[in-house]
Order: structure tokens, then sequence, then C-alpha cells
């Protein structure tokens, strides 16, 4: 090698580096002799095709050997036809989709587009398949498209009439398996410590196997867990399942074991006209003690989160006065007064009803934030003058005269521009109710003289009727389905 290259640098070689041997030819970004030559890292411009003549001899055997690559590859192209447009058929007059076919084009071809049996995919005036009037791509159901957001909820299949029918039949058994496990104190002992079926059968002194079936009932409908053979009470609903713990909220369960009763004789109350479970004012003043404290602890439970709701979609000024008129359990004013610094708030009710809400809210550590003043809003005047009267699921128990005397009372009571707040179970009105809102009305019947789910056109009418201006009418969400009316008293 050291020979070959002083021969080469003394230019014994004629020009030719390479000396006998020619480039082997052979795939590559760029072939021997099909380009310039590169010296110095650097491109001359000069092509190597004069150099090695058309390949040279090849290296094996001293003989040169066409390979396929060289078919036309590399060398001379005279026997190709020229490139650009043919001779009888310049580009420009080639035909296009867009455009008719010009004369120069072959007949047969133009009569073939022209068939009107084939469409003409280059006519604008044609719908476009598969498109929406803004030509976008149809939103397909369940079918999440690039930059066309999340796809589309899969729409469930309608339940078949048999289905429907026997869901509503069977919905007492449900509530009857936790009224049976609330009586014989299955979730008071799951709340002690977590138990075997065993252990639960001995000490509730019921029959195994039906201790059995009641616990996987439990488990079925998510109010108790399993774990093995160990059966434990969720923690969030021991307020609700277990008398006596912080936060005790089973006067809702203590309710409806009574009204499980009085629903299963409502074709009784239906012929005579008569609720089925009397709770009137007169009621509640000539009646049970201990159904008076059921009825107020109920309401308490779901009146909780309720005060929350309402308290948030419209706040008082500090230092202002608010009555609670048949404010029952007073949770709605005691939350008031907990939120708004110096509020001075009034719970206006029946007596019986007024000794309940004291020993609720002092359970709570509630009781010295609320005024307690007896009296029958039917009859009594309202403590006055009030920034703010609330009423809340009192126009739902009372008739429709009955209602308009209360509306006019609350006008008396607040100053001028005072607010008044309505809240309960109202309809938009609508032609099919939603089913909460539909049983409303046949919940106030079981219980009440008088009263039923007004809806909100019926109310608001009301309202305006009595010297009031809505502001707004906003529904408190779930799981409550009770609306939120908001009206100034007007000069």
């Amino acid at each position: 090698m050291r020979e070959l290259a002083e021969e080469t640098a003394r230019g014994k070689r004629g020009g030719d580096t390479y000396g006998s041997r020619r480039p082997m030819v052979g795939p590559g970004p760029r072939a021997h002799g099909s380009g310039p030559r590169r010296e110095g890292g650097r491109f001359d411009g000069r092509s190597e095709t004069g150099r090695y003549g058309d390949r040279g001899p090849s290296p094996r055997g001293g003989r040169y050997e066409r390979g396929p690559r060289d078919q036309g590859g590399y060398g001379a192209r005279a026997e190709r036809a020229p490139s650009g447009p043919r001779p009888d058929r310049p580009y420009s007059d080639r035909p296009r989709p867009d455009r008719p076919y010009s004369e120069g084009a072959p007949s047969d071809r133009a009569d073939r587009v022209e068939r009107s049996d084939r469409p003409d995919r280059g006519r604008p005036d044609r719908p476009q398949r598969n498109r929406d009037r803004h030509g976008q791509k149809p939103y397909r159901t369940g079918v999440q498209s690039a930059g066309q957001g999340p796809p589309r909820p899969v729409p469930a299949p309608e339940q078949p009439p048999l289905g429907r029918l026997r869901a509503l039949l069977g919905g007492y058994q449900g509530t009857a398996a936790v009224l049976a496990a609330y009586s014989l104190g299955v979730f008071r002992h799951l709340h002690q410590r977590a138990q075997v079926l065993g252990d639960l059968a001995r000490a509730t002194g019921a029959d195994p196997r039906g201790m059995e079936a009641l616990l996987e009932a439990m488990v079925g409908i998510g109010v108790v867990h399993r774990h093995g053979a160990t059966y434990v009470l969720p923690r969030e609903l021991a307020p609700y399942l277990v008398p006596g713990v912080d936060g005790d909220a089973t006067g809702l369960i203590d309710m409806t074991s009574d009204l499980y009763m009085a629903w299963m004789d409502l074709a009784r109350g239906l012929k005579d006209g008569a609720p089925r479970y009397r709770l009137s004012s007169e009621a509640l003043l000539a009646g049970d003690p201990e159904r008076v404290r059921r009825y107020i602890r109920s309401t308490h439970t779901t009146g909780r989160e309720a005060a929350r709701r309402v308290a948030e979609l419209s706040p008082l000024l500090p230092g202002s006065t608010l009555l609670d008129v048949g404010g029952g359990s007073g949770i709605f004013a005691a939350e008031y007064a907990r939120r708004t610094p110096n509020l001075k708030a009034i719970l206006f009710d029946l007596p019986p009803t007024l000794e309940v809400a004291r020993e609720i809210l002092r359970q709570e550590e509630l009781a010295d934030l609320v005024e307690y003043v007896p009296g029958d809003y039917r009859h009594d005047a309202f403590p006055a003058p009030v920034d703010t009267i609330l009423l809340s699921n009192v126009l739902q128990t009372e008739s429709e005269e009955t209602s308009l005397e209360i509306l006019r009372r609350s006008r008396e009571a607040l100053r001028p521009g005072g607010t008044l707040l309505v809240h309960g179970s109202m309809g938009d009105g609508g032609s099919v109710p939603e089913p909460p809102l539909a049983l409303a009305s046949l919940f106030f019947y079981v219980l009440f003289d008088q009263g039923r789910a007004w809806n909100l056109e019926r109310v608001s009418g009301w309202l305006v009727q009595e010297g009031f201006g809505v502001r707004s009418a906003r529904p408190l969400g779930a799981p409550f389905h009770t609306r939120l009316i908001t009206a100034s008293r007007l000069e």
C-alpha cells in the first residue's frame, strides 16, 4: 500500500488513483462515478463519469460484468423515453377531476365520466356523504374523535314494561329489609365491632338462615360491607343507622317505620279523604308527643344539608335579623347564625315543636344561636320588624288560602326592601314531572289535611300578587329536589 501511494504521488499511475483496480458496483447513498468527486472534504463540482467511463473493468477476475443495478441504472439513458408532457397531449390540456375535460381529451374517457350512472366527484354542489351541515364528520355515539372532545355516553337500552313494573312493585323489599335490620339492632352491633354471621345471630336472637339472608341483602344494596366472612358497617352510614353516635340522624329511619304502615293503607285514606298519618298543626298540638319528636327529628336529618345549601345560595348581611317561620328543628336558623356574624335568628313555631328543637340543637351545641318564639303562623302575628323571612316547606303543607295569608303576614313583618326566602318541593310546571316531585303531592296527602307540591309558576304568582318582586328561583341540587325562591318586598 505504501508503494502504491508513492507511485500515485509521483504520477506513475497516469492519474488513475486506483491503478488497475476499479470501484465495485453496489448499493449506497452515492454510487461511484455518479456524482462530483470529493477532495479534501469538499466537492469540486467535476463529474467522475469521464474518469471511469462506463464503469470500467470489474475487480473480480479482471473482467467487468454488468450487474442488475447497471441495467440502465447508471449508464446512458438513451433507450428511455424523454420525460415531460406527451407531445399529443399537453399537460395543460389534461383532464382534471374538478373541471370538465377539454376538447383534446379522448372522447371515450369523457363519455365514461359524463355518464349519469357514475357520480362526478369533483362537482362542488354535490353534498358529501358522512358529513354534517358544517362539513364535519358525524359525531358517533360512544366513539371519540381527535379534537372533538370526550365520547358521548351510550344511551342505556329502554327497560321492558315488565322490568319497570317489577322494579316499582319490589321497591318495598329493600325498605323492609333495612327496617328489620335496624329493629333487630344489627347496625348497632356492627358499629361496635365487625362480626361474623354466628355472632350476629346470637346477639340479635335471630334465626341463622334468616340472618344470613338479611346480611347478604344488606351487602347487595350497599348498606353493609363483607370482607371474607366478616360483616362491617361503613363509617359514613353510622349516624343514620345507629342511635346515640356523634351526629345522630336516626330520626329519618324512625319516621320511616311509621310512614311505611301509613303508605300501605293509602287506599283507605284516598276513600276517606283524610291523611293516614296526620301531622297538621292541630295534630301536633293535641297529639302524641313522641310522634311530634319523631317528626321533628326526621326533618332535622334532611334539613342539615339543605340548610347549608340554602345559606350558600342566599347569604345574609352581618347584623341583620332572620325570622324562620315554622322552622321545625331550627337547623336553618342555626346554620345562618353560625355563618353570619352578629345575626339575630328567631325560630317561630308551635310550643311542642320548640321543645324538641331545643333538645336537638342543644345536642349539637347550637341552641344558644337561636331565639325561640312560640306561635301559630296561621293565626298569630309574626315577630317584626325583620330583614329576612324564611319559609321552608311551609306553603307545601297548607292550602292556597292559608298560603296567601302567610305571605301577607310575611310582608307585614318585613322591613321595606326586605328579603323573603321560599324553599320547598316545587316543580317547574312541565307536563311530566320528575318521579320525586310526582310523588311529593301524594306524600303531603298522607301527612297533612291540606297542601301539595305547588309548582314554581303558582308560587311566583302568589308572591307577585302579595307585593313581592321575584329575584331568582334556583334548585338546591342533588340529592334534593327542592327549589329556593328569593323575593323582595316592594314599596
